[in-house]
């Protein structure tokens, strides 16, 4: 009976172990996400949007549109 109670308590805190490690780890994740948000925010529209062939990439079109 002794050898059974053991692994109770190890498997016990085994799922203690992971709860705790998930919760820590599931904190670090949600801050990742707000990172990402903040770096949205810093986006700016640059409005429409023209190809460069020189550079090849595209640019703020010179014209502007009322």
């Amino acid at each position: 009976m002794p050898p059974v109670m053991f692994l109770a308590l190890i498997g016990a805190a085994g799922i203690a172990g992971y709860r705790i490690l998930s919760s820590v780890l599931g904190g670090s994740k949600s801050l990742h996400r707000g990172a990402d948000g903040a770096r949205r925010a810093r986006t700016r529209d640059l409005g429409n949007l023209e190809w460069d062939e020189s550079a090849g990439v595209y640019r703020p079109s010179t014209k502007r549109e009322s």
